[in-house]
């Protein structure tokens, strides 16, 4: 009898064993939110501030980029390109944005977000020490 309970358990550790294998818990050493946070480069901390197409804020560019796209609200943002390379995918508080766009304001550590509005740029307001993510290709 004893040695059946040796032979259940030995079988039952051996399946355990093969199933951790098979979905790599057991040795890959790494769980979903690491490979997360590999796929992610901390910038630092940034100013942010707002704009629109308007003449006061885009100075007569309109709503055109430099990299010549239509800015969109929820995608466009303006950076200096000496820090973050144009085309490149930023995460800011969970949502992700493409610096698409440069400003003649924007130096160093400050990126400017775009809005379809001025009165959403004024809501918007100026935001300090907001964590800025580079999203990894």
């Amino acid at each position: 009898m004893k040695i059946l309970k040796i032979a259940a358990k030995k079988k039952f550790l051996l399946l355990a064993m093969m199933a951790a294998v098979v979905t790599g818990a057991l040795f890959t050493g790494s769980s979903s939110t690491e490979a997360k946070a590999k796929k992610v480069q901390y910038l630092g901390k940034y100013k942010l501030t707002a704009y629109c197409g308007c003449r006061k804020c885009s100075g007569g560019y309109g709503n055109k980029t430099a990299t010549g796209r239509r800015a969109k609200q929820g995608r466009t943002i303006a950076v200096d390109k000496r820090k973050i390379k144009l085309g490149s995918k930023i995460k800011i508080k969970g949502k992700t944005y493409v610096a698409e766009d440069v400003g003649g304001g924007v130096k160093g550590k400050h990126i400017d977000v775009y809005f379809n509005s001025h009165k959403k740029v004024k809501k918007f307001g100026r935001k300090n020490n907001v964590k800025v993510y580079k999203i990894k290709k």
